[in-house]
């Protein structure tokens, strides 16, 4: 048989009160605050779950924002970009071009014409050097400055380089605006074909500007990044309106071809320069299409990041629900949980009255 002495019932109720202490705590500190467990000892297995699922949410907080800002700027580039065929190239460009060749061919009609070809070249090139926040949008990723300029005889310039000057003789050395080469790399001065093909076509084709968008950006082993895990984020301005000259030698850039009508315009002769303007008409309407299909890319990579952009905030969603699972309380099931601890702390204080013996002064009552 089993002695219960005083000491021991004493102690058993001291244990037990202080549970039931803790455990109102417990139950209040979880009416407060909302949350499960307030550090990691309470719960480890769903701090663990939540701590990566905090990661996750960060990261693709991170790729939405980036999405997001990636998508304004193709936007704002379609915009400029339908503002230019609409209005530039069509009611400034091929309307003064064919008034021009089916006109009257008076000088003083020709030289108004001139006069809109030039100023819509100009008002083109403006929209190509239009800004997105602080970044020039049409520079590739150079985009600290402004990508397009015209020199003082009326010839386009990218990121200070001609683009169709004297390209028409590509076995010529290059001369800059600025009457200076540019150099290869064992020090030669480039011709003209050279820049061609080692200065402008790799601006126009290979100018990446990647950005984590939520595709899996990873590197490759030499620390490059992997295209199909990143959105290259850059639009070359000559990608777009062109660049070089075609077989007649008549420049490709849209905004190019009018400055050379409008030079051909100013100086027109009907039966010297006919042949002329008619080849530069067509390599107009040619760089026209090309500008068009070039709009078209923009609009599927602006669908694309509409797209991307509603997936991303589909899996932050999904996973902010995890979390709030793992980490919330229900409010009804807190305050239960708390009312119960209440009543089993209070009926704890009840039994110590009848468990806690009486001393001296207790009789003397």
């Amino acid at each position: 048989m089993m002695r219960i002495t005083t000491n021991s019932m004493l102690f058993n109720y001291q244990y037990n009160r202080m549970n039931s202490t803790n455990l109102m705590n417990n139950a209040m500190t979880k009416v407060m605050t909302q949350r499960q467990f307030s550090s990691y000892a309470t719960n480890p297995a769903a701090a663990t779950r939540a701590f990566k699922i905090h990661s996750s949410l960060n990261a693709a907080q991170a790729q939405y924002a980036n999405n997001q800002t990636v998508k304004s700027k193709f936007e704002t580039a379609w915009s400029n970009i339908q503002g230019i065929l609409d209005e530039l190239s069509d009611e400034t460009g091929k309307v003064p071009i064919l008034g021009g060749l089916n006109g009257t061919n008076a000088m003083d009609d020709l030289d108004s014409q001139a006069k809109v070809l030039r100023g819509a070249a100009e008002a083109m090139i403006q929209s190509m050097n239009a800004k997105y926040d602080e970044d020039y949008i049409f520079a590739g990723s150079d985009n600290r400055e402004p990508p397009f300029a015209i020199d003082d005889d009326g010839y386009i310039t990218y990121r200070g380089v001609y683009i169709d000057k004297n390209m028409d003789k590509p076995g010529e050395e290059y001369v800059g605006p600025d009457g200076q080469p540019i150099l290869n790399e064992d020090g030669t001065h480039m011709t003209n074909g050279e820049v061609m093909e080692k200065v402008l076509k790799p601006w126009a084709e290979e100018d990446p500007l990647y950005v984590d968008i939520g595709l899996g950006f990873a590197l490759d082993n030499n620390n490059k990044v992997i295209e199909s895990t990143a959105f290259d984020s850059s639009i070359s301005g000559i990608d777009i309106l062109g660049y070089g000259v075609d077989d007649n030698g008549n420049p490709k850039n849209l905004a190019s071809i009018m400055l050379r009508m409008a030079d051909v315009f100013e100086n027109y002769d009907k039966d010297a320069d006919r042949e002329k303007a008619e080849q530069l008409l067509d390599a107009f309407n040619a760089s026209k299409q090309a500008v068009i299909e070039k709009h078209a890319e923009l609009d599927v990579e602006t669908g694309f990041l509409n797209t991307n952009g509603l997936q991303l905030d589909a899996n932050f969603a999904a996973l902010n629900e995890e979390r709030v699972s793992l980490e919330m309380v229900d409010p009804a099931d807190a305050i239960s949980e708390l009312m119960w601890a209440q009543t089993c702390y209070s009926a704890a204080l009840q039994v110590g009255v009848n468990v806690i013996p009486q001393s001296l002064l207790d009789y003397m009552k």
